[in-house]
């Protein structure tokens, strides 16, 4: 920087100190925090309640998927599964009763059936009977009637006319005993065709508490079933290979899934890949791109860095109190596994970088003379503000379209600017350098 004098007609000659407009190089970083975690990570629960019985596994173990890392005491398990077990016998049982019983109604309604078509063959029996009495009493009665002429001419003897008067009574009798068998068969049809419908009634009767047994069944299994797999879920086991990260219980704690399911162990796949999850301002979220590299520091190791990618930028914003972020999900690997989690992590994600571009210290941007308007804040790339460029020892107002910036300096993308130009970045009063900021207040150096 260097140190330029100015008269005004002879009062006390202003102070400017400058800087030149150079090229160079300029990396535009964006510089947040966040938590460092495992990239994948299980919560372990419980789906049934119980008292934790025993206990495998502790932090830090490595655990295979499948490996046991708790059990839950199974008395009340086997209980239940007896109890369901007798359940379903119980209903196999009943169902077998109710299929003899379906069984014996449908021998039923087939020998009502039999019946009832045997009173309708014996209808028809007794109406043949009739027609038969009806046809021998109307001879008898033609034969009497003929004898009674010839016995008049006296040419039969009164024996034969006292015979055939017989076999006219004869007759009338056979034809009303025709006539009360048919009477007695259909009381007999009538009574046989309720039978047959008591015998369907009660088969369909039989049917439906068969299908309900057979319903109790599946009921039955359902419950067997799940209580058998309530002890299977008493034994707790690794969903994943990895190292258990968090115990949440201990031996003969009860836990309870009645309303949520209580997380037992956290277990991480590995701690060499681990991820930050960190908040990028809305200015800054425009120009982060998956792909792009980071720099990541932590207390633990202020020497070392880390180096990762951005695997993900989410789209879902955080608005807090006004201020929006977005979610930027950093990912590093590790071989030594030095990141653990929880940690904090100062993340500097490199978004741009410009080559032998012009560039001016950003305190220029800052700078503006006593009593003159406020200038614009720099902002993102493509922002408009003007810097003030000592010509012929006087200052001069430049508008320019800057680019990017990597907080100490900013690039000149366009404005009438050259290498060599001579930038105001504070101005001396009393022996004491002045700067400007758009906030209207000043800053002494």
């Amino acid at each position: 920087m260097a140190l330029i004098a100015h008269s005004r007609s002879g009062a006390a000659a202003p102070k400017y100190v400058t800087a030149p407009v150079a090229y160079g190089d300029v990396a535009s970083n964006v510089q947040e925090t966040g938590t460092v975690n495992p990239v994948t990570v299980v919560d372990v629960g419980t789906q049934v309640s119980g008292t934790v019985s025993k206990l495998f596994v502790d932090y830090n173990t490595r655990v295979r998927q499948g490996q046991v890392l708790a059990t839950l005491d199974p008395t009340s398990f086997n209980a239940a599964g007896t109890q369901a077990q007798g359940a379903l016998g119980a209903a196999q049982a009943n169902a077998a009763a109710q299929a003899s019983a379906v069984d014996q109604a449908g021998a039923n309604v087939a020998a009502a059936q039999a019946t009832l078509k045997q009173m309708e063959a014996n209808i028809e029996t007794a109406h043949a009977n009739i027609g038969k009495a009806q046809s021998q009493l109307a001879l008898d009665q033609t034969t009497l009637a003929r004898d009674q002429a010839l016995l008049g001419a006296g040419y039969i003897a009164q024996s034969q006319v006292d015979s055939d008067t017989n076999a006219v009574t004869a007759d009338r009798q056979a034809l009303r005993a025709a006539k009360a068998a048919l009477g007695v068969a259909r009381a007999q049809h009538v009574a046989s065709a309720s039978q047959y419908q008591a015998a369907q009634a009660q088969q369909r009767a039989s049917a439906h508490q068969a299908a309900a047994s057979r319903s109790q069944i599946l009921s039955a299994q359902g419950q067997f079933e799940q209580a058998q797999y309530n002890l299977s879920r008493a034994t707790i086991t690794s969903p994943i290979d990895g190292i258990v990260v968090s115990r949440g219980v201990s031996v003969g704690q009860t836990v309870a899934a009645s309303f949520q399911t209580p997380t037992l162990f956290v277990i991480a796949s590995n701690l060499k890949d681990m991820q930050i999850d960190v908040s990028v301002d809305e200015a800054d979220v425009g120009n982060l791109r998956a792909g792009d590299p980071a720099s990541i520091t932590v207390p633990a190791f202020p020497n070392v860095i880390f180096r990762g990618t951005v695997r993900q930028v989410r789209v879902n914003p955080t608005v807090t109190q006004g201020v929006v972020t977005y979610d930027a999900v950093v990912v590093v690997h590790d071989e030594r596994q030095r990141l653990l989690p929880g940690m904090t992590a100062s993340v500097s994600i490199a978004v741009a970088s410009a080559k032998h571009v012009l560039i001016v210290p950003t305190a220029a941007l800052l700078y503006r003379e006593s009593g003159a308007t406020p200038a614009p804040l720099a902002g993102a790339p493509g922002s408009r503000v003007a810097l003030t460029l000592l010509r012929a020892g006087r200052p001069v107002r430049v508008p320019v379209t800057i680019g990017l910036s990597d907080g100490e300096h900013v690039q000149i993308a366009s404005g009438h600017v050259a290498a060599g130009d001579s930038v105001i970045v504070a101005a001396l009063q009393s022996n004491r350098p002045r700067a400007t900021s758009p906030f209207g207040g000043t800053r002494g150096r």
